[in-house]
């Protein structure tokens, strides 16, 4: 071949992906970060808190309000309208800017939290929730990604962790919090909470004045309209919302198939849309991305059956909803506690893999006990076998991201983000889903094999006639009665444990991304570059999809 021929000076596809992540450049501007994280934590700790606060409160508003009908949504309707919104976040703020999704969303979140705490009916308090879960689920999406804005990835696992830390701190706090205020003061104040900690002078006031982001050079609104991918959000919502439904019934089911048929077809939009796709089709071209999707989803599954069912065991065998409250929280404080550390320990090691594959590994384990739970079990491991479990999925909740944004450019840094958010919204909703439909399957086989009981064996009578068991006689019915049920909770961590071990064996496979980025920092006296490092470690030298332009 001769040796001017011009394919020789064609780039190889390593060679293209080097170049991409050399040219890859984060602009920090300059922040007083104890303030501003402070209060960008405390933002996202108050969202959180919502989410659990009201579990001890239902009872009491149900009662004032009526609809008991309608108890779940209370609940579900904030989850459900954050997380159908979930894939718009990230997009919106590219196209406006971080602080004008960030500040609307506080400002709709207060306005949803005073029209809770004002609500005259069961009906008013659902829609309102909805309207705060619109605000908490932005909040949420976007202080993850301001905090990817105001500090590099190196030192991102840190502070990451920390908020990560604040859910598990909510799920302990929220629902002893909910029973006092609604026991001393009035359920509204469960809602209206809020305002002190969110008004002028609170350290949430401080994004407001002293949050700096750098410049966001945006379009007209004539070109966003033009461009913005209408279709696939209206197929990305309608089947998240789909998706969304807790339950056994069949029409619970044809709704999670109808939303799997609806988000395929948005994902068809995304990969032909001429317009600026919501979930761009590239982050999903890359094996250790696409794995770390796959296994977020797996582990929200697991987490919230864990959350939502681990509490029924206890009721189960005769705790009240206080005391069962009480007996979770050391599965909740240590999932914390190694949720805060997991950040850290991939900050300070450089690799987000081997906190992956040791959570894993614990997680599974944990779960491969708590199979082992059921009436006889002494409280003693009642406690330890899920505080194991804990142990390890907490870990799970910041190297995946920290992961995904070291193998996504700095651009795609908050649709990235905001989409891993979707995954875990989509496996917690059908882990309780599915949760639901193999307990009351169990439940319901065992029950029919024991004669004299009389049960209501549809699926929301299933789960109250659990607080009526200690009545039930003689004492042989009641314990076969007793072992029915707990037999049923036990065939949902048999389940999960299958799943968490899949993911620990593809976690296996991802790569080893650095976390050096080239980085200039604002400041008063000029912009100071920090060229990046160690940029050689992002090429795969495996399978040849990973070596693509698509990786970047």
């Amino acid at each position: 071949m001769p040796a001017n021929d011009p394919h020789d000076k064609l780039p190889t596809t390593t060679e293209k992906v080097k170049r991409a992540k050399e040219d890859d450049e984060h602009i920090v501007p300059h922040n007083n970060l104890p303030l501003v994280f402070f209060s960008l934590m405390l933002t996202a700790f108050l969202a959180a808190l919502d989410q659990t606060i009201i579990a001890t409160a239902l009872p009491t508003i149900v009662a004032e309000l009526g609809g008991g009908e309608a108890y779940s949504w209370v609940g579900s309707a904030y989850l459900i309208a954050g997380a159908a919104l979930c894939p718009a976040y990230g997009k919106l703020s590219d196209i406006f800017g971080r602080k004008r999704v960030l500040y609307p969303s506080i400002v709709i979140f207060l306005v949803g939290s005073a029209l809770c705490g004002a609500a005259k009916s069961m009906t008013w308090l659902i829609l309102a929730r909805a309207l705060q879960g619109i605000g908490g689920g932005g909040i949420q999406q976007l202080v993850q990604v301001v905090i990817g804005d105001i500090v590099t990835l190196e030192e991102r696992g840190k502070f990451a962790s920390a908020v990560g830390a604040m859910w598990g701190i909510a799920g302990v706090v929220g629902p002893l919090v909910g029973g006092a205020l609604t026991d001393h003061v009035s359920w509204r104040w469960c809602f209206w909470i809020n305002f002190p900690d969110l008004q002028a002078g609170s350290p949430a006031s401080y994004c407001f004045s002293f949050l700096n982001l750098n410049p966001h050079h945006g379009k007209t609104l004539r070109e966003h309209v033009r461009e913005f991918d209408f279709l696939g959000l209206f197929l990305f919502v309608g089947g998240v919302r789909c998706q969304l439904e807790v339950g056994d019934k069949p029409a619970t089911i044809a709704l999670l198939v109808a939303g799997c048929v609806t988000l395929g077809l948005g994902v068809t939009v995304e990969m032909w849309t001429n317009r600026s796709p919501i979930i761009p089709p590239r982050l999903f071209k890359t094996r250790t991305t696409g794995l770390i999707f796959f296994t977020v989803f797996l582990h929200a599954f697991a987490f919230f059956s864990a959350a939502f069912y681990l509490p029924l065991y206890f009721q189960i065998l005769g705790a009240s909803a206080t005391k069962s409250g009480v007996l979770i929280i050391p599965f909740s404080v240590f999932s914390s506690v190694t949720s805060g550390l997991g950040g850290f320990i991939v900050a300070m090691m450089g690799d987000y893999r081997p906190v992956m594959w040791v959570g894993y590994a614990v997680m599974a384990i944990g779960y491969g006990l708590m199979i082992m739970l059921d009436e006889r079990t002494s409280i003693a491991l009642q406690i330890i076998y899920p505080l194991i479990a804990g142990l390890g999925l907490g870990a799970l909740f910041v190297p995946p991201l920290i992961g995904l944004q070291a193998a996504m450019p700095v651009k795609d840094m908050a649709t990235s983000s905001t989409t891993l958010g979707l995954f875990r919204s989509l496996g917690s909703t059908i882990g309780i889903s599915v949760g639901q439909a193999i307990w009351s399957a169990v439940v319901r086989q065992r029950l029919a094999k024991i004669s004299g009981v009389t049960i209501n064996l549809s699926g929301g009578a299933l789960a109250d006639s659990a607080r009526q068991i200690e009545s039930i006689t003689p004492d042989s019915v009641r314990l076969q009665v007793l072992h029915a049920y707990t037999k049923g909770v036990s065939a949902i961590w048999l389940a999960n444990t299958p799943i968490i071990c899949v993911c620990f064996v593809a976690a296996l496979f991802l790569k080893k991304y650095s976390l050096k980025r080239k980085i200039i920092r604002a400041g008063k006296g000029g912009p100071e570059v920090v060229p990046a490092s160690d940029i050689p470690n992002d090429i795969e030298k495996g399978p040849e999809e990973e070596a693509s332009t698509e990786d970047v």
